[in-house]
């Protein structure tokens, strides 16, 4: 793209050097696709213009200029890398569009194939270029096609990541779901192996709910009352009947014996039903009045009144009787 500058007319430079530089920068810029910047002073400057707040700024692939919004008459944008694109699809889709008219879209003779091969290499090279200049998107559309026009084309079904496993080609999904693999977690990992660890999981989870069933009950067994011991008692029974553990279901009744006896001795133990426990307590009280003081934080500061309360405290240690009420299975 030829640089159209009229030097005599641009903006004031402070020193020859500062001139010289912009110059490079221009020139630098003459070969690229880029905006036109045009100067109220009549000067021409081409690059990548944007406008930030009272400044215009010009990249160049050497540099960067920066002009006053006021010395910027109009910026007419260039073409960007989708002009570019489009120019380059629209050929292909011509040449494709040629071929078919001359040869038959669907003639299958080797002609044809070798026409349809070419224009599967024309869009593998249209997606490379789609690449590089960042449009990811439309670069994976044209390896698609000519996957399409090619379907054994090696290097479109490489540049979509495709594997060739058992003579055809596949997705790295398709590949691994044709070997086992599922995906768990991000990684593809072995279905057998998530079958065991689901299983694992589960009989871990299970086994965890076993033994709180069983403690749960166990816990309510040891109470002094002996409704509460029934309930719980006869709650692991039937839990243990319900998964045909005949061990359990016999162990709940020795667990509710033992519990019983137990709080059988403690109430023989009991002077009169009652238990003797220590008790310790602690009080307190304000005393008054509070005393207060007068003082002086500086010297020539107001004088303050100062509170400083004082407690009185008084601990007590004595023994007192509980009554227990202990209910046995034997109890009326």
């Amino acid at each position: 793209m030829l640089l159209k500058v009229r030097f005599s007319r641009l903006p004031m430079m402070s020193s020859p050097k500062l001139l010289l530089g912009v110059l490079v920068v221009l020139l630098a810029a003459g070969t690229a696709s880029a905006d036109s910047v045009h100067l109220t002073n009549g000067g021409v400057v081409e690059g990548k213009a944007r406008r930030v707040g009272q400044k215009v700024i010009v990249e160049t692939p050497a540099g960067t200029l920066e002009l006053a919004a006021s010395e910027v008459r109009k910026i007419v944008v260039g073409r960007t890398r989708h002009d570019r694109y489009v120019e380059r699809r629209d050929a292909l889709a011509a040449a494709e569009a040629a071929r078919d008219k001359l040869g038959g879209a669907d003639t299958a003779d080797a002609d044809n194939v070798k026409s349809r091969s070419k224009s599967a290499d024309a869009h593998v090279a249209l997606g490379d270029w789609c690449k590089s200049e960042g449009l990811a998107t439309e670069a994976r559309r044209h390896w698609r096609r000519a996957v399409e026009l090619s379907p054994d084309h090696r290097a479109a079904h490489g540049r979509l990541d495709h594997v060739r496993h058992d003579g055809r080609w596949m997705t790295e999904s398709e590949y691994y779901k044709a070997r086992g693999f599922v995906r768990r977690k991000g990684a593809w990992v072995q279905a057998d192996d998530v079958e065991r660890a689901d299983r694992e999981r589960k009989r871990k989870l299970a086994t965890r709910a076993h033994q709180r069933k069983i403690e749960s009950c166990v816990r309510r067994m040891s109470s002094m009352k002996r409704k509460k011991r029934l309930l719980a008692k006869v709650e692991l029974q039937e839990y243990a009947e319900g998964r045909g553990d005949l061990r359990l279901a016999a162990f709940a009744s020795r667990v509710a014996e033992h519990y019983n006896d137990q709080w059988r001795q403690v109430r023989l133990q009991l002077s009169r039903g009652r238990v003797l426990t220590e008790v310790r307590a602690t009080t307190s009280r304000l005393k008054r009045p509070i005393q207060e003081i007068q003082t002086s934080l500086g010297a020539n500061s107001t004088p303050v009144r100062i509170q400083l309360p004082e407690l009185a405290i008084a601990s007590i240690k004595t023994t007192v009787l509980i009554p227990a009420d202990i209910q046995l299975d034997e109890d009326d």
